[in-house]
């Protein structure tokens, strides 16, 4: 039972207890080795940022919090069995960066949800935009420094002897640095996220900020020059199969590109789907696959042909029935669809009945 208290309690106060940072650190360590894996387990609940894993990491507490928490204490028991009564000044900013790694680890998780994922605690506070990919590299980022940090500590912790008095005062001195700086950091790695999320660029090249100081009248223009162009790569395509008899049944601003979701910003993509009754099925596909490639398609020849090009459009062509369709979707411009739909204007629902020339399509509308 003696072992038991000496690894996860300071000396009594009073009884030689440590002094001054070192000695502080000394103390709390115990109660960071609980307190993390208590917020990990509970952070879903904290304004309702949780999802299913808020639930997992719930029914997985009787294991996960006595994990962690014996798991960080090892290094300290096993300092406290070599002499130690203070925190080696040389592990004090590992400490650190241990601890403030696991709290970014659990301000950068993000929830689930049955509609998607939900937005990670992080995002509680910091209201500007931030990318998502680059959140995720801080999510992975903060994962492998506390774990890197807490290997390292262990290492030291089998090797290092208990420092002499003169030493230990200029560890002090690292230690104040590093309590100020590991946060510090992780603030200036948060903000550069910030200042990075608007420097973003379309498939056109302008940023996120570029795209949001033009006036919406220009960003409606520009809506209607990238909407002509994907009808144009979907007309190429479609007069490669059949001259007339297209019909429409999706034309214009699509859902939401995954692209806006990651870039943590109002973008936008179209796309253009027509068909035509089919002659002869399948084959109708095999004898276009060689003009493709011509116009730039990157093409993959299965029983529906699916194809890429340079530009980031995607092309779809398959046989249903007795038809073939067509579709086309672009890539993503910055932009948010709503407003610059209230621009351009509502049109007249898309009429499945009508027929297209190859080089015809409806008019763009919100």
């Amino acid at each position: 039972m003696r072992v038991g208290i000496d690894a996860f309690s300071a000396p009594p106060p009073g009884r030689g207890g440590p002094t001054g940072i070192l000695g502080f650190v000394w103390a709390v360590w115990p109660w960071m080795n609980w307190i993390l894996p208590v917020f990990l387990v509970l952070h879903g609940f904290i304004g309702s940022v949780g999802g299913w894993e808020s639930l997992m990491l719930l029914v997985g507490s009787p294991v996960i919090v006595p994990a962690f928490g014996l798991l960080g204490s090892l290094p300290r028991f096993i300092l406290r069995r070599r002499g130690h009564r203070t925190a080696p000044g040389v592990i004090v900013p590992l400490l650190f960066l241990n601890w403030w790694g696991w709290v970014t680890f659990t301000l950068t998780m993000e929830g689930s949800g049955d509609n998607g994922a939900l937005p990670s605690m992080l995002r509680m506070f910091v209201t500007a935009p931030l990318a998502r990919d680059y959140e995720g590299t801080l999510f992975g980022g903060a994962v492998l420094t506390a774990v890197a940090a807490w290997v390292v500590v262990l290492v030291l912790a089998c090797v290092l002897k208990p420092q002499p008095s003169q030493q230990t005062r200029t560890w002090s001195i690292v230690a104040w640095a590093s309590a100020v700086a590991v946060p510090a950091l992780l603030i200036g790695v948060i903000v550069l996220g910030v200042s990075l999320t608007p420097q973003q660029r379309d498939s056109a090249g302008l940023t996120v900020a570029e795209v949001a100081a033009m006036p919406l009248q220009e960003q409606a223009d520009r809506a209607r020059e990238n909407y002509t162009e994907t009808q144009e790569r979907a007309s190429a395509v479609r007069e490669l199969i059949a001259p007339d008899g297209w019909t429409v049944s999706e034309s214009g601003f699509t859902g939401t590109p995954t692209a806006c979701r990651i870039a943590d910003a109002e973008c936008y993509a179209f796309a253009a789907e027509f068909a035509v009754p089919s002659t002869s099925g399948a084959s109708d596909l095999e004898s276009i696959v060689e003009p493709l490639r011509a116009q730039g398609w990157d093409v993959e020849a299965t029983s529906r042909l699916e194809a890429t090009d340079a530009q980031g459009y995607t092309l779809r062509i398959e046989v249903v029935r007795d038809d073939i369709y067509v579709e086309v979707t672009s890539p993503h411009w910055w932009g948010y669809d709503y407003d610059i739909g209230e621009v351009i204007g509502d049109r007249e629902p898309l009429d499945p009945a009508r027929v297209y020339r190859f080089d015809e399509w409806p008019e763009l509308g919100a």
